[in-house]
């Protein structure tokens, strides 16, 4: 009779690829072992059995896609206070609630784009002997590379760098426009804006299909002219979240 034929076929759960084979004559299965340990018995089985192999290779690397999310967490200010606010007593309440949206797309397994709006809602304050003088208003957006690595199907480590488009705002109380006029400045609300760099690291856990969770840090620095006063900042950002990928 005619010789006998191979389908080979490919099935992917969760991150794993399987090779299985049934004779065309047997309807038996068999794992990759028995196939390459079996005498081909038409050339097109051969064939069919090198092509199958490269395949897991491309299903694994097909990880694109969107995502969106949004992360909390608390904000910490390492802030270059000016000479003429320290000696003034001046100092800064440097941990603040802060939170953020953020979306972006994953090109590959590997490689991606975030872009992101962050918010300072704790409003940092500027104080001097437990007396308020201004309130800081910081926001701004960030859009960055991102590089992941897969250590499981589920769960995932991540760094990311790019540009941080900030826009920062003092609101002084009426204590504060008296202690600004006391040090030679007018005692109006300054602001400043510019771009920085941001960069960061952390984890994602995937739950459920398409939801996870993401712990990260991230660090933004700065370069504000307030009242003609420059301040060279870093802050760090450390968060917690979720992310929904579609």
């Amino acid at each position: 009779g005619q010789p006998a034929g191979r389908l080979v076929c490919l099935s992917r759960e969760q991150g794993r690829a399987e090779i299985v084979f049934f004779s065309k004559t047997t309807s038996k299965g068999g794992n990759l072992n028995e196939i390459l340990n079996s005498k081909p018995e038409h050339p097109l089985s051969a064939l069919s059995l090198i092509a199958a192999l490269f395949i897991p290779f491309n299903l694994q690397a097909e990880e694109s896609g969107g995502f969106l999310g949004f992360t909390i967490g608390q904000m910490d200010f390492d802030y270059d206070v000016p000479a003429q606010f320290r000696r003034a007593g001046v100092s800064l309440d440097d941990r603040v609630l802060a939170w953020k949206f953020l979306g972006g797309y994953h090109f590959n397994e590997y490689f991606g784009a975030e872009l992101a709006y962050v918010d300072a809602s704790g409003d940092p304050e500027l104080k001097s002997a437990n007396i308020t003088l201004a309130n800081f208003d910081l926001s701004g957006f960030t859009f960055a590379g991102v590089f992941r690595y897969p250590v499981t199907p589920r769960f995932n480590i991540f760094a990311k760098g790019g540009a941080f488009i900030w826009s920062a705002k003092a609101e002084l109380t009426d204590s504060g426009i008296v202690a600004a006029r006391n040090i030679g400045l007018t005692g109006t609300n300054p602001e400043d804006d510019g771009v920085s760099y941001v960069a960061g690291a952390g984890a994602e856990f995937e739950v459920i299909k398409n939801l996870s969770v993401r712990a990260e840090w991230e660090r933004y620095d700065m370069d504000a002219k307030l009242e003609g006063i420059e301040h060279d900042d870093a802050i760090n950002f450390y968060s917690f979240g979720l992310l929904y990928k579609f």
